[in-house]
């Protein structure tokens, strides 16, 4: 078993070994103090949370499921309200713990359920996709969305301990795994070349790399949290590719999923700073060469207007500047405070780039 420790305000540790789910008891018996509520996806509900419940059960610890519908819509005042009017009329109490199952909807919607119901109680994070166990399940950060935004409402709120199973990816979807890769890239781009390189050859779910990878991924966001928790400075550079990302995925309608829509933020922004010669060139082609190996896009169809209509709406704008993240090398970035419509510049230098060299 790995194990990486988070060192903010309230210090938990990243567990990571396949099959951990199916030996969960004893640790789960040793963090819980009252009830537990399960809050899982339909999808993920059906695979795993018998096998949780089972492992509850025989701990002595009380346990429930609580299933939302699979996607970014569960992410909503509306879901979050019924999850709250739920646990209220079950007598659930702040020395009760919820786990949050699932991938990184259900890390955020159960963060931050956490974080508000009766002031707070404490949460586990078990993340089931590569993308949640390498990025949104650690670091505290819990939101919902509105209809004018993504993470617009939200928290920070470190969980009690975090518990990853690679042995899960499997029962993954391809597409929903891709989305995890490209995250784990962008732990590469900013900060490890020699994790940059593992992607030279394709990520897969069954993929022995994958508990190594994990770990990588975490450590790095261990370090920058550990840093700066509430994301005053350095934290902002783990947002690269997310800016744009976010403004596809609305655009989208949620249709394009985060690490894809990501992955074509992380691609604009290379081709962007190669023009604007920070990135050199044959650097710029490793990094779309790398998200094309892995099956994730590098160009979009949403026109510089579109993007730009949500970008204003982002909540790392303050309406008239931005903080971006600029890469200088693989490994390399760097954070840059520039004008709003600067940023329309970038974007545009960015898309007709991407489709030059797509």
């Amino acid at each position: 078993m790995t194990k990486v420790q988070i060192n903010t305000g309230f210090s938990y540790s990243v567990l990571i070994e396949k099959g951990l789910f199916q030996k969960i008891g004893p640790l789960l018996k040793n963090e819980i103090k009252g009830k537990a509520l399960v809050l899982t996806d339909e999808r993920v509900g059906n695979l795993y949370a018998d096998l949780i419940l089972k492992q509850l059960k025989e701990s002595e610890i009380q346990g429930d499921i609580y299933r939302v519908k699979e996607g970014e819509d569960s992410k909503s005042l509306c879901v979050y309200g019924e999850i709250l009017e739920y646990m209220a009329a079950n007598n659930y109490h702040r020395n009760d713990t919820l786990i949050s199952l699932g991938g990184g909807v259900i890390g955020d919607l159960g963060g931050f359920v956490a974080a508000t119901f009766q002031r707070g109680m404490e949460y586990i994070q078990m993340p089931t996709s590569l993308l949640a166990a390498v990025d949104s399940s650690v670091g505290g950060k819990t939101a919902l969305n509105l209809r004018e935004g993504k993470n617009l409402v939200g928290a920070f709120k470190q969980p009690l301990a975090v518990y990853c199973d690679p042995e899960v990816f499997k029962s993954m979807e391809r597409e929903r795994f891709a989305d995890g890769v490209a995250e784990s890239i962008k732990y590469g781009i900013l900060f490890d070349r020699d994790l940059f390189n593992l992607f030279k050859s394709p990520l897969t779910k069954e993929d022995e790399r994958l508990e190594e990878l994990v770990e990588k991924a975490v450590k790095h966001k261990a370090e920058v949290v550990a840093r700066d928790e509430f994301e005053k400075d350095e934290r902002k550079l783990l947002n690269l590719g997310h800016t744009i990302g976010h403004s596809i995925e609305r655009a989208s309608g949620f249709k394009i999923t985060h690490g894809h829509a990501v992955a074509i933020g992380m691609a604009v922004m290379a081709k962007a700073c190669s023009k604007r010669q920070i990135l050199k060139e044959t650097e710029r082609d490793e990094i779309l060469e790398v998200l094309k190996k892995n099956d994730l896009p590098t160009d979009t169809s949403f026109s510089v207007e579109v993007l730009f209509e949500h970008i204003y709406k982002d909540k790392k704008s303050d309406g008239k500047n931005i903080t971006i993240v600029e890469i200088e090398e693989i490994g390399k970035c760097r954070l840059k405070k520039i004008p709003l419509l600067s940023f329309k510049e970038y974007i545009e230098e960015g898309i007709d780039d991407c489709r030059d060299c797509s």
